[in-house]
């Protein structure tokens, strides 16, 4: 009796291998199908840019896939694909609710203001100038941006009362020459004096700009330039003045785009 069971249950325990192997195999190829291709839209981008997608997802709108991209110098946005298609911006419901904005929120990590500041603070490239202990505020600005050259002026009293301590970190990318000039003003011996006469002859033609681009930039400078915009798109800009500060209740905030003087004194503690 024992001889002749002994070989079905051989056979028994071959066919379960067989068996195991034939499902482990169906659930790979299910688990494979499970995940769609990327729309070659996005791949076609991707390919042509470099930015790599870290996360996709799905949307109410019919054959719409959106992603979460980001680029070699870190920073971070939503791409939506339709087949050959692809398109950013608001993607909004029909009562006018921005799904692109719930995206963000629950897709890209917020700024990390502190993190930055306290790099920052090491930084021997900025642009420094007003009290020495005075409540500090650090600025990413291209020397083309007609806004940072608003900021700029704006802050005049407040730098020669000694209210703020300003600390201008300087990037380039709005025009051909911003990368020469931030590297010029970076390159003098006096940089504050150096930015003074560049914004005073800000939109002048000419040689009126009073200061000429640095070129070759040289390898420090440009490391530095590089290293400033990773930090600018690690703090959330995305573009210029980038303002980062530390408010009254003592936790660092960030802001694009020029404040109202008064809302900023108010924030910084250095007006009523």
């Amino acid at each position: 009796m024992s001889f002749y069971l002994e070989y079905p249950v051989r056979g028994m325990t071959v066919l379960c291998h067989k068996l195991s192997m034939a499902l482990f195999l169906s659930l790979f190829a299910a688990l494979a199908s499970a995940s769609p291709p990327m729309d070659p839209g996005i791949k076609a981008l991707q390919e042509r840019i470099g930015f790599t997608v870290t996360e996709r997802f799905s949307t109410p709108a019919e054959g719409v896939t959106g992603y979460v991209v980001k680029t070699g110098d870190g920073k971070t946005g939503i791409l939506y694909g339709l087949g050959d298609l692809t398109f950013s911006g608001a993607l909004l419901e029909s009562d006018g609710n921005d799904l692109t904005r719930e995206y963000s929120a629950r897709y890209i990590p917020k700024p990390t203001y502190a993190s930055v500041a306290e790099q920052l603070s090491r930084d021997p490239h900025l642009v420094s100038e007003g009290g020495k202990d005075a409540p500090e505020v650090y600025i990413f600005a291209d020397p083309n941006c007609i806004f940072c050259h608003k900021f700029w002026k704006q802050t005049r009293d407040w730098v020669a009362e000694g209210k703020v301590r300003l600390h201008w970190v300087m990037v380039g990318f709005l025009k051909p020459s911003s990368l020469g000039l931030s590297a010029a003003i970076m390159n003098a011996e006096d940089r504050a004096a150096a930015l003074q006469v560049f914004e005073e002859n800000f939109g002048k033609s000419g040689d009126g700009r009073g200061i000429s681009e640095l070129t070759p930039i040289p390898a420090d400078l440009q490391q530095a330039l590089e290293q400033h915009g990773q930090w600018m798109a690690e703090a959330g800009f995305s573009g210029t003045p980038g303002l980062l500060f530390k408010d009254t209740s003592g936790q660092w905030r960030g802001q694009t785009g020029v404040p109202s003087q008064e809302a900023l004194g108010r924030m910084l503690g250095v007006t009523e």
